[in-house]
């Protein structure tokens, strides 16, 4: 039977035996003689199982400067606590270890249909609106008692506040919310909140088109709430299915690609997930980890190494999360090496690197500054007892060891989802320029991701953070200038594509014009989509096609556009030249087509330049 999923799967390897269909096999369209194959490099397939799950949405929500939730600080906890409640209606959102039991014995992955997915998410949706809807009626009832007894009508709930923003952006009608609250008739129990999730999913789309994809043309840039709950219904799901969804968005873009087009859009071949590692900065690890073996995440790193080799539609080559304060705490509580758990996921389970979140609390290097008399430490630190100290002894030991054994580093980079006030600062690409400068980490491969937004030049700060002014574009281009082997990328360049693509001239003038100043940053700079996060935003399924549209009305040339979407990312990846990280990968994937298949687009025989690069060692 023939089905999407064959259909993308043959479609690599024909396009492998037809030399990538860009103009012959051998053909060198980047400068640095590598062929155009599509990168993303910047990406996650975790479900809320992955993270703590309150937490980390109050991140989200609270603290991102762009947050889909207006109003009051109560209307984002409401906010949380409704996708709390869909997490836990969908009952089918399954942990690392149950879906390394489900893939157990396969030959490949199998994605069910996006249709039945959408089903499911949509009823777990309208479960979590169904007890959102009852606390409204609840506290309806209990202002109108209130007005009763004393006169006085006391202030709507953040409950009631956020049903009725959910209310007008999906044109249902409420009962007003005033004297008598959103009181529902007798009966009708239950019927806002199935009204509500028929506008979110619009069944006769689902009917139609039953894929997620669909879903994310929304025209209505005011639906941002409704997108984060088809974004939250997304987060219920296996990994093998958010997986899917990714492979259905940007693997293939349309049946009419040009097959001669150098730029790609005939789809990503290679993605690069990241896993993450939250849990002891956004809660006490303890709780979920009193044995101190780290399954949370040892189970994750185990379920992505099965699922990269088993997958045909894209080659995956994951990055490993190291959080160093687990590191710090496992080392005083009797387990010394946790960096060994990161090492053996790149050495031997197809790792490619190592992912880092300096905006949970610490920096890529001083962090003894968190040790002084008056400091701000960061609160999960002080919960724990480590010292700022500790934290850079592991943050050494890992330097040390990437250094050494080739292995690339990849840090989230913009002022974001950071787990105390003012931590998300920890992020700027200048807190990396002791790390550079240190002689012994001089070839570190460092990519700071979420390149392109030009924030702290745009947009006001945080109030009580120090105030920031230069750009971290700006620094990070800086850095570049000097350091041969730093990078960056475009994650979640949101800032040029669905509903702020038509506002996005003062965003590519910039970039425009820091691609003039600073030539090294167009061999430096990296596509990105930061799925499965990019799924909170509308219209997300143009995100490759708006990315590219931006890129072209900056001076870089075509061949520099090639490798802004791919041949910079293999160079980073390692995959250009012989070394310890092209071995440890080919030996990992000896047996898997889909790593063939793009090692003979990047080094095919007659590529002069490859074989040049392997004999001179260079990267």
């Amino acid at each position: 039977m023939t089905t999407r999923r064959n259909v993308l799967a043959g479609s690599l390897a024909t396009v492998a035996l037809s030399g990538c269909g860009w103009r012959g096999p051998d053909r060198d369209v980047s400068a640095e003689g590598l062929p155009a194959v599509p990168v993303d490099i910047h990406n996650h397939i975790f479900n809320a199982t992955d993270v703590p799950i309150p937490g980390f949405l109050e991140q989200v929500l609270l603290r991102d400067p762009e947050t889909p939730v207006p109003g009051r600080p109560s209307v984002v906890r409401s906010m949380v606590g409704l996708i709390v409640d869909i997490v836990l209606a969908a009952q089918r959102t399954p942990t690392a270890s149950q879906e390394l039991e489900d893939i157990e014995g396969l030959e490949r992955l199998v994605m069910r249909d996006g249709g039945d997915l959408l089903i499911e998410d949509r009823s777990a949706v309208e479960t979590g609106l169904r007890i959102l809807e009852d606390k409204v009626d609840a506290a309806g009832r209990r202002r109108l008692g209130a007005f009763t007894t004393t006169g006085t009508m006391p202030d709507e709930t953040g409950d009631e506040e956020l049903f009725s923003l959910l209310a007008a952006e999906t044109n249902v009608a409420v009962n007003p919310v005033g004297l008598a609250g959103n009181i529902r008739e007798a009966g009708r129990e239950g019927e806002q909140a199935r009204q509500m999730a028929d506008a979110i999913y619009r069944d006769e789309t689902i009917r139609e088109a039953p894929t997620f994809k669909t879903l994310s043309k929304r025209t209505n840039p005011d639906q941002s709430l409704a997108q984060t709950l088809l974004w939250a219904g997304l987060l219920t799901r296996s990994r093998v299915d958010i997986l899917g969804e990714l492979i259905r968005l940007y693997a293939h873009q349309s049946v009419n690609a040009d097959p001669n087009d150098p730029t790609g859009s005939n789809g990503i071949k290679l993605f690069s997930p990241s896993l993450v590692d939250f849990t002891y900065w956004l809660r006490s690890g303890q709780d979920s980890d009193a044995d101190l073996t780290g399954r949370d995440i040892t189970d994750q790193i185990t379920l992505l190494s099965k699922m990269s080799k088993l997958e045909r539609g894209a080659l995956l080559l994951p990055f490993a999360p190291f959080c160093p304060l687990r590191a710090a705490y496992y080392k005083r509580n009797g387990n010394p090496n946790w960096l060994g758990t990161i090492q053996n996921a790149v050495e031997s389970q197809g790792f490619a690197g190592v992912k880092l979140y300096p905006p949970m609390g610490f920096l890529p290097l001083g962090n003894e500054e968190f040790d002084k008399p008056g400091a701000r430490r960061p609160r999960a630190m002080t919960d724990l007892g480590i010292k700022g100290a500790e934290i850079d002894t592991e943050l050494r030991a890992l330097y040390d060891w990437c250094a050494a054994e080739d292995v690339p580093i990849k840090t989230h980079g913009n002022n974001s989802l950071g787990a105390d006030a003012c931590t998300g600062q920890n992020a700027s690409a200048a807190n990396w320029r002791p790390v550079l400068e240190t002689w012994a980490w001089r070839n570190l491969r460092i990519n700071i991701a979420h390149f392109g937004g030009f924030d702290e030049e745009r947009f006001e700060g945080d109030d009580g953070c120090p105030t920031e002014t230069e750009a971290y574009e700006r620094q990070a281009a800086a850095l570049i200038a000097k350091h041969e082997n730093l990078y960056v990328d475009l994650g979640y360049w949101t800032d040029v594509t669905g509903s702020n693509r038509d506002r996005s001239t003062a965003v590519t003038r910039l970039l425009d014009a820091l691609l003039r100043q600073e030539g090294k940053l167009k061999h430096r700079l990296m596509y990105g989509s930061d799925w499965t996060m990019l799924g909170r935003e509308d219209q997300h399924a143009s995100y490759y096609d708006d990315v590219r549209i931006a890129l072209s009305k900056t001076i870089l040339s075509e061949d520099e556009k090639v490798a802004i979407l791919g041949s910079n990312a293999l160079r980073y990846l390692g995959l250009d030249r012989r070394g310890k990280q092209y071995d440890r990968l080919t030996q990992f994937f000896k047996n898997a087509p889909q790593y063939a298949t793009v090692i003979s687009l990047i080094r095919p025989s007659s590529n002069l330049a490859a074989l040049a690069r392997d004999a001179f060692g260079q990267r």
